[in-house]
C-alpha cells in the first residue's frame, strides 16, 4: 500500500499538536500522531524500563488467531466500558455495536473467507482475527491506540469509520472505500498478512538494523532499532515510528515535540489489558510424527520456535526418560509461512533415535527455550520398534517313495545364532530342526547373522501326491514361527520297506519298571502309513486304564528310522498302584485300519512306600505319610542356604514347603530342586523332588531355620526340625573390580571409569549395600549438574563371586549422549541406606569428540 498510501492518518498541521494537548486528558482523539498520545488509561503494571523498541511483541501472541472467542471479546469490552451509554443522535457504544457484513472470499495465503450477516462488533473482531491469524488482543489494541474507540463513553461516527486508521495516509485524505468498522479491522489484518508474506517488500524488516523516524518532522530524526522479530516490524510499517525519550519518560503522557506515541502506547495498552506482550519468552512449536524406522530407530518430526529470537532452536529428545539426542530445528517449512511469516520459515526438525531395542519406547520432545522464559515439553508418545522379518528359501524340494527331502536356509536379521525351523506337508508339521550348515553365500549377501543358516531333512510316511511343502522359521525375539517359503512336489507310493510281524506297525514294547505305587513303561513305535505319531493304549491287569501318543525323544530309534524323527518314544509313569504283582499289556495303532496291535504283557511288581535307604542324609521327618530331610543349613556373607528333599507317596506333584527364619515365615515355595540320589529311592516321583534355598541380605550373627513340608490330602505342614547357622558380614572385593574404592559408608561399591566418544560418554561401576538386597540407586552430576538419577542394575558377575548375596545385577553402565565437544567431568554418587545419605565415589574428567 505504501508510499501512495500509507495505512496512518495524516498530520494535518502542527495546530492539530496544540488542539490534542487540550482534549488529552479527556481520551478524545483526532490528528495522526495526536491521537495514539493517550488514553483515558489508569497507571499500571507498564514499565517504560520493560520497552524493547526491537520487540514490542512476540510472533506468537500476534499472529494467534485464536486467542480470544467471540464471547471473550464481548466480555472484555463490557468490562472495560461499563459506563458507556449511546448518545442521544450518535453511534452505539462498541459493547452494543453491530453492522450488516457481506461476505469476504478468501484471500490465498493470507485470511480464509469470512460469512455476511448482521454481526456484533465482538464477533467481527473474533472472526476477522480467526480468518487472518491475528490475535483478537492486538486488534483491540489497535482500535484503541488509532481511536480510543474501546474504551470512550462517548463513540462518535468518525471513530466508527476510521476504526484502525486504515488507508488514512499521512499525505492525502482517507480512502471513503476502507470506511466502516468492519472494513476498517478486516483491512488492518489483511494489512498484517501482507507484511507476513512478504517481509522484504517493506521499508522496516525484522532479522537487521533499522533507522526509524522519531516523527513525522524528518527534522526530528531518527534511531537505529534492530528489529527481532516480523511482528514487531508489522507494527513499525503499520506505524512508521518509535517513541523518543521524552515519550518514554513520561508512559502516560506526553512527551515533546518530537515525539510519537502509536507504537509505545500500543505495547503500553497490551502489557496494560493483557500481560507481557511478549508472552513470557516460552518456546512453543508441535511434534508433527513419531515413526518407528527400522528394528532399532524412531524418525521424529516437527517444529519449534521461540518468541524472544528469530534464530533457530535447539530441540532435545529424551528416550525412556534419558537424554538421546539434541539438534538444531533449522529446516525451511513452507507451511510455517501463515503463522510465522515467509521470511521466518527455518524452525523445523527431523532425527533419527537410533540404537533402540525391540519393544515400546517413550519419546519425549523438549524445545530449548532462548532468553527469558524455560524450556517446553512439545510432547511425550509411545513408539514400538517391532523386529525384522525372517527370511528363507527352499533351495530343493524333491519327491520320492513315500518321501519328500528338502534342503534350503533361514535366518532371522535380529539373531545371529542357528535359527529353528518346522516343514509342514498340506499344513501338518512334519520335521524341525536348528540350522546346522554352513551357507557362506547367504551370509555375504546378509551380513551380521552369522553363517550357520543351511539345513537338510528327509521326511517319510508322505501320502503319495501332489504336496504343498511349507517352511517357517522362528520370529525373534518371540518364539513365534512365520512361514517363509512353499514349494509345490509330487510324491510317490512306497514300494519297499520292512514289515513288522503284527502288520506295517512297527515298534516295541521295552520294559515295565515298578517303583512305590508305581510302574513305569517304556517302549517306541512308528508306521510307515503316517507321519504323525502312533497312538497307544494300556491295560493294566486286563483293564484298560491309559491312553496317549508315543511322542518322547528316542533317538536311538531315530538313527535306525531316520525318516520319522525322534518323537517315536513311549514312556509312562502310572501311578497309585497297590503293592503287588500287576499285569500291563501294550497296544499301538495301526493306521488306516485304525486297529490296535498287541505289543506283548509283562509282569512288573509294585513296592509299598518307604523311607530312603541311601543318597539321603540329615533329619528324617518321621511325623506323617509325607517323606523327606532338612539337610543342612550353610551361612555365607549376607547369606543362608538349606538344603533338603521331600516325596509325598499319595500324590504325583512336587511337595510344598514353608520356612520360618529366626521364627518368622517368610516366602513359601515347592521343592523341585533335582535330586538324582533320591530319584534312585524312589523311582515313581522322579528327580525335582529337591529343596535349595538362598535366603539373601541377612544381617552378620546367629540365626535359626526351620523348615516344613506338606503333608496331603490333610494339606497339614509337618516341622522337619530347626537348625541353626551363624550369617558373616560382606566384605570388599578384592578381585575383579577397579577404580576407587568407596570407603564413605556401609556402601560398597566402585566408580570403575569414564570413556569419552563422538557426542557421548559410558560410566561404569559397581555397588552393593549390606544393610538392602535391593539395589543400590545413583546420581551422577554432568559438568556440577545432576541429571536423570538411577539404580545399578546391569550384570556384573565378578563382583557377584565376592558378594554372592546380592547376585549379579549390581553394576553401572549408563551411557549419557548428546554431550558437545570437549572436556567434561563426572562425580558418581551411590545411595547408603538406611540414611538414605547419597555417598560420593569420586570424580572423573573426560574428553568428548
Amino acid at each position: 500500500m505504501r508510499p501512495t498510501r500509507s495505512p496512518r492518518r495524516s498530520l494535518r498541521s502542527s495546530l492539530a499538536l496544540v488542539a490534542a494537548f487540550a482534549v488529552a486528558a479527556s481520551g478524545l482523539t483526532f490528528g495522526t500522531i495526536l491521537s495514539e498520545q493517550t488514553t483515558a488509561e489508569s497507571a499500571s503494571a507498564a514499565v517504560a524500563g520493560d520497552f524493547d523498541p526491537g520487540n514490542i511483541i512476540s510472533d506468537a501472541n500476534f499472529y494467534n488467531g485464536s486467542a480470544m472467542s467471540a464471547s471473550a471479546v464481548q466480555s472484555f469490552l463490557t468490562s472495560v466500558a461499563p459506563n458507556c451509554k449511546k448518545a442521544s443522535g450518535g453511534p452505539a457504544c462498541l459493547k452494543d455495536f453491530s453492522q450488516n457484513m457481506s461476505a469476504i472470499s478468501a484471500v490465498s495465503g493470507r485470511c480464509a473467507a469470512i460469512s455476511g450477516g448482521t454481526k456484533s462488533a465482538a464477533t467481527m473482531i473474533a472472526q476477522v482475527g480467526a480468518a487472518c491469524g491475528i490475535s483478537q488482543k492486538v486488534l483491540l489494541v489497535l482500535l484503541q491506540k488509532e481511536q480510543g474507540i474501546v474504551t470512550t463513553s462517548s463513540p462518535t461516527s468518525y471513530m466508527y469509520l476510521h476504526a484502525t486508521g486504515f488507508a488514512c495516509p499521512d499525505t492525502a485524505p482517507c480512502d471513503p472505500a476502507y470506511y466502516g468498522f468492519g472494513q476498517q479491522v478486516y483491512a488492518a489484518a489483511l494489512q498484517f498478512k501482507r507484511y507476513q508474506a512478504s517481509p522484504t517488500s517493506w521499508a522496516y524488516q525484522a532479522g537487521r538494523t533499522n533507522s526509524i523516524l522519531l516523527n513525522p518532522n524528518a527534522a526530528c530524526g531518527r534511531k537505529s532499532v534492530y528489529i527481532q522479530n516480523q511482528a514487531t516490524a508489522a507494527l513499525y510499517i503499520y506505524t512508521p515510528y518509535t517513541p523518543n525519550a521524552a515519550a518514554m519518560s513520561n508512559l502516560y503522557g506526553t512527551g515533546d515535540s518530537c515525539s510519537a506515541y502509536g507504537n509505545r502506547n500500543f505495547w503500553r495498552m497490551y502489557t496494560d489489558w493483557f500481560g507481557s506482550p511478549t508472552g513470557g519468552g516460552n518456546p512453543y512449536g508441535n511434534v508433527d510424527s513419531v515413526t518407528p524406522s527400522s528394528t532399532s530407530s524412531i524418525t521424529v518430526t516437527g517444529w519449534a520456535v521461540d518468541p524472544d529470537t528469530s534464530s533457530a532452536l535447539r530441540v532435545a529428545f529424551y528416550v525412556d526418560g534419558d537424554g538421546a539426542k539434541t539438534v538444531t530445528a533449522n529446516v525451511a517449512r513452507s507451511d510455517l509461512a501463515t503463522n510465522l511469516g515467509a521470511g521466518n520459515t527455518a524452525h523445523g526438525f527431523a532425527t533419527e533415535l537410533t540404537g533402540l531395542s525391540v519393544g515400546a519406547h517413550s519419546v519425549c520432545t523438549y524445545a530449548i527455550n532462548q532468553g527469558a522464559g524455560g524450556n517446553t515439553l512439545l510432547g511425550c508418545y509411545t513408539r514400538t520398534i517391532t523386529s525384522a522379518a525372517p527370511k528363507g528359501v527352499l533351495d530343493s524340494v524333491t519327491g520320492g517313495a513315500g518321501t519328500i527331502s528338502a534342503s534350503g536356509w533361514v535366518l532371522d536379521p535380529d539373531s545371529s545364532k542357528p535359527a529353528p525351523w518346522k516343514i509342514l506337508v498340506d499344513g501338518t508339521s512334519r520335521a524341525t530342526g536348528t540350522t546346522d550348515k554352513t551357507r557362506s553365500d547367504v551370509a555375504k549377501v546378509y551380513p551380521g547373522v552369522g553363517s550357520t543358516l543351511g539345513f537338510s531333512t528327509t521326511m517319510g510316511g508322505i501320502t503319495p501326491g501332489d504336496r504343498v511343502v511349507a517352511l517357517y522359521t522362528q520370529d525373534k525375539p518371540g518364539t513365534g514361527y512365520v512361514k517363509v517359503a512353499t514349494k509345490t512336489v509330487s510324491v510317490s507310493a512306497p514300494t519297499t520297506g520292512k514289515t513288522g510281524k503284527t502288520g506295517s506297525l512297527r515298534g516295541s514294547y521295552d520294559s515295565v519298571t515298578g517303583g512305590v505305587g508305581t510302574a513305569t513303561v517304556r517302549g517306541w513305535a512308528i508306521d510307515p502309513d503316517v507321519w504323525d505319531p502312533v497312538k497307544y493304549k494300556i491295560h493294566i491287569d486286563g483293564v484298560s486304564t491309559n491312553s496317549g501318543t508315543a511322542n518322547a525323544t528316542r533317538t536311538d530309534v531315530e538313527a535306525e528310522h531316520p525318516t520319522w524323527g525322534s518323537d517315536v518314544g513311549l514312556a509312562l509313569r502310572l501311578t497309585g498302584l497297590s503293592a503287588g504283582e500287576h499285569t500291563v499289556r501294550l497296544y499301538f495303532q495301526e493306521l488306516p485300519s485304525g486297529t490296535y496291535k498287541s505289543f506283548g504283557t509283562k509282569t512288573v511288581t509294585v513296592t509299598s512306600d518307604t523311607a530312603p535307604t541311601s543318597g539321603t542324609t540329615g533329619e528324617t521327618g518321621k511325623t506323617g505319610s509325607v517323606k523327606g530331610a532338612y539337610e543342612s543349613v550353610t551361612g555365607g556373607n549376607g547369606t543362608i542356604t538349606v538344603k533338603g528333599w521331600a516325596v509325598d507317596p499319595d500324590v504325583w506333584d512336587p511337595v510344598k514347603y514353608k520356612m520360618h527364619l529366626d521364627g518368622v515365615a517368610i516366602t513359601p515355595g515347592t521343592v523341585n530342586a533335582t535330586r538324582a540320589d533320591v530319584a534312585k529311592s524312589y523311582p515313581g516321583w522322579g528327580s525335582d523332588v529337591g529343596l535349595s534355598r538362598v535366603l539373601t541380605g541377612l544381617k552378620p550373627g546367629t540365626h535359626t531355620v526351620r523348615v516344613y513340608y506338606q503333608d496331603l490330602p490333610s494339606g497339614t505342614y509337618k516341622s522337619f526340625g530347626t537348625k541353626s547357622v551363624t550369617v558373616t558380614s560382606a566384605t570388599v572385593p578384592t578381585s575383579g573390580t577397579t577404580g576407587a574404592t568407596g570407603t564413605t559408608g556401609s556402601v560398597k561399591g566402585s566408580y570403575e571409569s569414564v570413556t569419552g566418544g563422538k557426542g557421548a560418554i559410558v560410566v561404569r561401576g559397581w555397588a552393593v549395600d549390606p544393610d538392602v538386597w535391593d539395589p543400590v540407586e545413583y546420581k551422577i552430576h554432568l559438568d556440577g549438574v545432576a541429571i536423570t538419577p538411577g539404580t545399578v542394575s546391569s550384570t556384573r558377575t565378578d563382583v557377584q563371586k565376592v558378594y554372592p548375596g546380592w547376585g549379579s545385577d549390581v553394576g553401572l553402565y549408563r551411557k549419557l549422549t548428546g554431550l558437545k565437544a570437549g572436556t567434561h567431568t563426572v562425580r558418581i554418587y551411590y545411595q547408603d541406606l538406611p540414611s538414605g545419605t547419597y555417598k560420593s565415589f569420586g570424580t572423573k574428567t573426560v574428553t568428548v569428540q
